[in-house]
């Protein structure tokens, strides 16, 4: 039985992790580390043997409590693998500094938490191993504000954040939406219309939102140059798959700001 988690919600009850994550780390603890470590790494996240990452803080945190640091060392290595993956598909060169910059900034308050997760014991990564994919976002949106505040600019919030309402959006995105905004773009400039169009994107089919996510962080559909890194690209499909995917969430999407603005 995984050891309970520390930290409480705002009602006293103890954080939980979810049953999938649970019945993860029950398969796992019996294993011996080394076999367990191979599971860990080099298993593509699609895969039925993919572990969650919520499960290798897990075991991260188990190895350096038993003082077992050569086992810490290697699941650290791993973790921080996926960190860097995730980032490279999630923050870009922007207004407001270099994505490797921001991406290095993000991974050493990450570091830090870790140590200071190991050194207090008092349950800093709970959440982490709750949903960890939530957490990560958090920390790189307070990466981001760090930076906005630094270049007096403003950024996109990834999807997910739950900040909404205080979103900014590209000129080119701006042009983009224009084709379901009725000829009138400036409507994004209204905190309720936000609020609705982005509440509605996060409803969209996966393949819809990530695409509308990444117009919305100004990453291109396509591009002749083979440096610059497009949404087709990144969901290794090409460039007409994008733009239907685009044009189904587009038409998804004006269905719903047309029965907003009917009510």
């Amino acid at each position: 039985m995984p050891v309970a988690l520390k930290r409480k919600k705002k009602d006293g009850a103890l954080y939980q992790r979810p049953p999938k994550i649970e019945a993860s780390i029950e398969v796992l603890e019996p294993i011996e580390a080394n076999a367990r470590l191979s599971r860990f790494d080099g298993v593509a996240k699609k895969h039925s043997e993919y572990v969650p990452t919520e499960v290798l803080v897990h075991f991260l945190r188990g190895a350096w409590a038993k003082g077992e640091r050569g086992e810490f060392e290697k699941i650290f290595r791993i973790l921080l693998k996926r960190v860097d993956q995730s980032l490279r598909s999630a923050i870009w060169n922007s207004r407001i500094g270099s994505a490797t910059d921001i991406r290095d900034e993000i991974v050493s308050r990450f570091v830090v938490l870790i140590t200071k997760d190991c050194a207090s014991q008092a349950g800093l990564l709970d959440f982490y191993e709750i949903h960890f994919d939530q957490a990560m976002v958090a920390l790189r949106t307070s990466v981001l504000r760090k930076f906005k505040a630094i270049a007096g600019d403003m950024i996109t919030v990834p999807l997910g954040s739950q900040e909404h309402d205080g979103r900014e959006v590209s000129p080119e995105v701006e042009v983009a939406l224009e084709a379901f905004l009725g000829g009138d773009p400036q409507k994004i400039d209204d905190p309720t219309f936000r609020l609705v169009l982005f509440s509605a994107i996060d409803r969209l089919p996966e393949d819809q939102k990530r695409v509308i996510g990444l117009l919305l962080q100004g990453v291109p559909i396509d591009a002749k140059d083979q440096d610059v890194m497009t949404i087709a690209r990144i969901l290794q499909c090409d460039e007409r798959t994008v733009r239907n995917r685009r044009d189904r969430a587009y038409k998804a999407l004006k269905a719903v700001l047309e029965k907003e603005a009917e009510l």
